[in-house]
């Protein structure tokens, strides 16, 4: 009897065919995650501008409501950036060393820019005021305050005497940059407001080092309704 023996073939991948595919494989790998991480880095900066914008809407839907019911005669704007700092930790208003309050609580005249406001609505005996300050503990970052006082008149320097009262208006994920206030005395004798914010996100996360533009500026006018004889 006559045994044949047939040779076993096997099929397989040689050296080269594996290295091409590793080589492919890795570089699909790599435009993918290239591709991921600039999709996360957009929904992040999205995400992040889209709050501090919303915030900016919030401080000036606030002022318009508020600064429209006001008589020119019971509006004033000042100056006091550089003669007081905001204390986060303890919620308080303090005096900056080298700054002079008498200065700062004279009220500024026409198209000359402010960073406080004090106001009070018609039927109102209580001011409304808000300022921009810069905090005195974590690294001078910008706060937008608001609060209230009884009879102001010739002590504008007290309506942030009491921390109780005093309100963040931005949260501790927006920095505000800037919170320029001005006004210009219409025809009819109403004060036509400008207010300018800047303001940035604090954490961007995996965005940190993205070339973009951080700062959100929102401006707002409003005029007071008074009506004049």
């Amino acid at each position: 009897m006559k045994y044949i023996e047939e040779e076993s073939k096997y099929e397989g991948f040689s050296l080269v065919e594996m290295l091409i595919t590793i080589v492919i494989i890795g570089m699909v790998m790599l435009i993918s995650s290239v591709t991921l991480t600039s999709l996360i880095k957009v929904s992040t900066v999205s995400s992040n501008k889209i709050r501090a914008r919303n915030e900016s809407e919030f401080v000036l839907e606030l002022v318009r409501r508020t600064v429209r019911n006001s008589d020119p005669s019971d509006v004033y704007v000042f100056n006091s950036l550089g003669a007081r700092r905001f204390n986060y930790e303890n919620n308080t208003v303090e005096n900056f060393s080298g700054g002079n309050l008498d200065t700062a609580y004279q009220p500024l005249g026409e198209n000359e820019q402010g960073n406080e406001i004090h106001f009070r609505p018609y039927g109102y005996k209580d001011w409304i005021c808000l300022a921009y300050f810069k905090s005195s503990t974590d690294d001078e970052k910008g706060y937008i305050l608001r609060t209230s006082a009884q009879d102001l008149m010739n002590q504008h320097n007290n309506c942030f005497g009491s921390p109780e009262y005093i309100m963040i208006l931005n949260s501790d994920y927006v920095d505000i940059n800037l919170f320029e206030i001005a006004y210009t005395v219409a025809n009819d004798s109403n004060y036509i407001i400008r207010f300018d914010i800047k303001s940035e996100p604090v954490d961007w996360y995996l965005a940190d080092g993205a070339p973009i533009k951080r700062e959100v500026i929102r401006q707002g006018i409003v005029s007071t309704e008074g009506l004049i004889w």
